[in-house]
């Protein structure tokens, strides 16, 4: 680890004094390039002092361009005369006195107006003794401002300089200083030669003289230094964030100071600016090659390797003093090094570069080739093109350009240097809308600015009191000019409205794709009230609500909450991301948080939240809380998402959330009604299916038993009863009858009842009598039964052929026994406990057996208790006494008749109360 590893705040406080050296330096620079007088043109050394003064008819040209010969136009510099370039105007003469007088004479001229060389052939006769004169001094203008102050003055390109305020000079950096020393706005004489004729132009210097290729290099650094200092300041802390911030902020530098230099003399700034400017080229390169070690991910075989780091710099510092020693070639060759250096080491090491590096880089890698190629062809045509080309730097700085953006775009993309560059959509949306506007009113001012240059070549219109007539005579000059002005007038108004058409055409396609389209509120309330009066169940309302506000409102994300008894989370339904982290959160969190909105009225930024719920509303981004109340009670809440267009939440909004707030709250109340309506018609439905089983658990028909008539019927008082009876029949001639009720009634009544029918089915296989049977019965349902629940029964073991009966006992009501000899009827009531009441060992001494001998004629009833204490409405209970009576008048019936009675006459006693016990009547008549 680094010592700026360990302390960014140094490194951050030493690079922010560093830039803000640079910037000044930069900006100081930039200031006496502007504020120093200029003529707003260009011009450099000509590549000759020999002047054409006369037109030279020549034999034949070597200009392939050129499908005529051409002649030596006066003008023209000689550069040379049968490939000797003469100095002198004695050294011309001899050379052309040496040639006969029909001798050819090959000349090479520069064409002052075109900036080219040509080579022309002609005879030694055609050339007069003073075809040229040689200059003394003279400067060549390359390039003239339009509209700048050497072109009002009536300067063009080809012309020479030979005095500037009536001095001379020996090159242009004399005849530059010369051109400092006037002052901003006063007029400077220019002695010029055009044509082999000398002109005076007086040219007023321009207060502010910048021209637009070098504004578009201090656009161009000024995005370099913007893009290193964001990325040096904020995060001095990563290597490589430091290493590309000091690439970028002296490259940046670099940009700007180096072409915009203009000074009026050499002073200590010059030479500092100088020193520094030479320094950020080789140092900011350094940076460059070693910040690759790092980004856009780690080299680990070039990071372990220090020779391959320090040998950069040690470049860099080697670069310094050749530029001082050697100039401007010193300069190349040093540049030259830490190119052949940076390309070098890569492929050295090209094999062992990791593969994420390559995908990573791609983009930063692409775009330093496409720079390097597209200047070098621009150095080719301006190199080629001479000084006249130099504009075409303007395009040099719009490429460089492609290299912070590329770094900027790699960082973004996949997230480097842990910063997050993505630009807001409301940010995009106003850059895209301020552009679309501009664009559309430049056009607008455009096109109506052809229109008023253009002839609109109008036919002759002659008007008369009854028709128009088009003619071939001229119009008046007068009648012309109100035509044309009339259809200037209306072809402008149309393009207005095209415009204006086109304008907002365009922005509503902008909105809609940064999904700022305005929504109209009321078709939107009304496609909320069609989900909310069609959406009866909860989840389904939930999620038509969730669905339809992120469609309308263009939301990122929303969620729904429905509140039971303003306490519990019964729904949570949520659009636009997997909820299943946020719906374990919402649990954990809804008691806190119904205490915290019942401090709300209206709309709650999830800011004003407790910060343990906020914590987990901002973590699952939802910004603001709609309460749903009903009756001031709170039912649910609607959760509110970032907008997807990024925009924040206008009061519009907001009372549009509210109201829809309130039109849920009626449709969450019927939910909540319809839920349970519906749990209610569940329960039923459930309720009605198990009591179609438990009859189906009784017997479903009556065994078929010689010597017996028997009958059985239970009717529960709910939908499911605990009441029992069941037909136990093992052997032929053999049969056990078994009447059991369970305290209390309806589902956990029933359940139990169908505990000890099975139990019961289970061990009459072992063939044990109704004492035994009641015996392990008790003792498996003794653990099983809650405390306050309890079983009793009786049964009876019927044999036919001994015409006995086999009675137990365990808590029920008596046996009705009607004896036909006596014809009376006894109750029949053996010792018993109920089932599950009590331990094993005093039910086994509790429970008694009888043995009955019967004869034809003899009925026996079971009832359970539902029968006895079968109620009126003033609460009189139907009572044993009845029931014996009952049996008393219906004994001669079959079993059938006389289960029927008993049945009829508890329902004809009870008359309009309802049955509030589970009715159970057996009947088992002697034959």
């Amino acid at each position: 680890m680094s010592y700026f590893d360990r302390r960014p705040q140094v490194f951050r406080l030493l690079f922010g004094i560093v830039t803000m050296y640079l910037v000044a330096i930069a900006g100081v620079t930039f200031y006496r390039f502007a504020s120093s007088p200029t003529d707003e043109n260009l011009f450099s050394n000509p590549p000759s002092y020999m002047y054409i003064t006369k037109n030279i008819p020549t034999a034949s040209s070597e200009n392939t361009s050129r499908k005529n010969a051409d002649s030596i136009r006066a003008g023209d510099l000689l550069l040379n005369v049968n490939g000797i370039k003469p100095v002198r105007n004695t050294q011309l003469d001899s050379i052309v006195s040496a040639i006969k007088e029909d001798g050819q004479v090959r000349c090479e001229v520069f064409r002052l107006s075109e900036g080219k060389e040509f080579k022309y052939t002609a005879t030694r006769r055609t050339l007069p003794a003073d075809f040229y004169r040689q200059l003394s001094s003279a400067a060549h203008v390359v390039n003239v401002t339009e509209g700048g102050a050497s072109d009002r003055a009536g300067m063009k390109v080809g012309d020479l300089i030979l005095r500037i305020n009536g001095q001379t000079f020996t090159n242009v950096n004399q005849a530059d200083s010369i051109l400092r020393t006037g002052q901003i706005g006063k007029s400077l004489s220019y002695e010029i030669l055009r044509d082999n004729e000398t002109t005076t132009l007086h040219v007023t210097l321009a207060t502010f003289g910048f021209p637009i290729t070098l504004l578009l290099f201090v656009f161009s650094g000024v995005a370099f230094l913007a893009t290193g200092i964001f990325i040096g300041i904020q995060r001095p802390h990563i290597i490589a964030a430091r290493l590309i911030g000091i690439f970028f902020l002296a490259i940046g530098f670099t940009i700007i100071a180096g072409p915009i230099q203009r000074d009026l003399q050499i002073d200590w700034f010059v030479h500092v600016r100088s020193f520094t400017l030479i320094a950020a080229i080789f140092f900011g390169f350094a940076a460059s090659v070693h910040g690759g070690h790092y980004f856009p991910a780690e080299r680990p075989e070039l990071i372990s390797r220090r020779w391959v780091r320090f040998s950069g710099y040690l470049l860099a510092a080697c670069g310094i003093p050749c530029v001082y020693l050697f100039g401007l070639v010193g300069l190349l060759v040093g540049i030259g090094a830490m190119v052949v250096y940076s390309t070098v080491i890569p492929i050295i090491y090209r094999r062992q570069c990791p593969p994420e590096y390559r995908k990573l880089n791609r983009v930063v890698k692409w775009s330093g080739i496409v720079v390097g190629v597209l200047s070098s062809i621009l150095f080719f045509f301006i190199i080629k093109g001479g000084p006249a080309t130099l504009p075409l730097l303007g395009y040099l700085a719009v490429v460089l350009l492609l290299i912070p953006f590329s770094y900027l775009y790699t960082i973004g993309r996949y997230r480097l240097l842990d910063l997050n560059l993505r630009v807001r959509k409301n940010v995009q949306y106003s850059f895209v809308s301020v552009a679309w506007v501009t664009l559309t009113i430049v056009g607008l001012l455009w096109m109506l600015s052809a229109l008023l240059q253009s002839d609109l070549g109008l036919p002759n219109v002659r008007l008369t009191g009854a028709s128009i007539e088009v003619t071939e005579d001229p119009m008046l000059p007068q009648n012309r000019a109100i035509l044309e002005k009339s259809a200037v007038a209306i072809l402008a108004i149309g393009l207005t409205f095209l415009f204006r058409w086109a304008g907002k055409s365009g922005q509503g396609f902008i909105a809609k794709k940064f999904y700022r389209a305005q929504y109209d509120y009321r078709r939107a309330a009304s496609e909320l009230a069609e989900v909310m009066a069609t959406k009866l169940n909860m989840n389904d309302l939930a999620r038509g609500i969730v669905e339809k506000l992120a469609e309308l409102m263009q939301l990122k994300r929303t969620g729904v909450m429905f509140l039971r008894n303003q306490l519990v989370c019964c729904c949570n339904e949520v659009e636009g991301f997997n909820g299943t982290a946020w719906k374990e959160s919402c649990l954990r969190i809804a008691p806190d948080f119904v205490q915290a909105m019942n401090r709300f009225s209206g709309e709650i930024n999830v800011d004003y939240l407790p910060k343990e719920i906020k914590d987990v509303f901002r973590q699952n981004e939802f910004q603001y809380v709609i309460p749903i109340r009903s009756k001031d009670k709170l039912v649910g809440t609607l959760l509110i998402g970032e907008k997807r267009s990024e925009s924040t939440f206008q009061h519009d909004d907001l009372e549009f959330l509210t109201a829809v707030a309130k039109q849920a709250s009626v449709a969450v109340e019927n939910a909540f009604l319809y839920e349970e309506l519906a749990g209610q018609e569940r329960m039923k439905h459930e309720l009605e299916i198990a009591r179609r089983i438990q009859i189906e658990s009784l017997p479903q028909t009556t065994p078929n038993i010689v010597g017996l008539d028997i009958s059985g019927i239970s009717i529960p008082a709910m939908e499911v009863g605990g009441d029992y009876f069941d037909y136990l029949n093992g052997n032929p001639g053999e049969l056990t009858v078994i009447v059991g009720d369970v305290s209390g009634k309806g589902t956990s009544a029933a359940l139990y009842m169908s505990k000890v029918q099975g139990i019961l089915r289970s061990l009459h296989g072992f063939g044990l009598s109704p004492r035994d049977l009641f015996i392990r019965a008790n003792h498996l349902l003794c653990g099983d039964l809650e405390k306050k629940s309890f079983v009793t029964a009786i049964g009876a073991a019927f044999d036919t052929r001994q015409r006995s009966i086999l009675l137990s006992r365990a808590g029920h009501l008596p046996l009705y026994y009607y004896n036909a000899k006596t014809r009376g009827v006894e109750r029949i009531i053996p010792r018993g406990l109920g089932l599950g009441l009590s331990a094993e060992d005093i039910f086994e001494s509790e429970i008694e057996e009888k043995l009955i001998q019967y004869a034809t004629g003899d009925v026996f009833l079971f009832v359970t208790d539902g029968i006895t204490e079968g109620k009126q409405t003033n609460g009189d209970e139907f009572g044993e006494t009845r029931l014996v009576k009952v049996l008393a008048t219906a004994f001669a019936s079959n079993a059938e008749n006389i289960r029927d009675c008993v049945i009829n006459s508890v329902s004809e006693f009870a008359a309009t109360a309802e049955q509030h016990d589970d009715q159970t009547v057996v009947v088992v008549k002697a034959t």
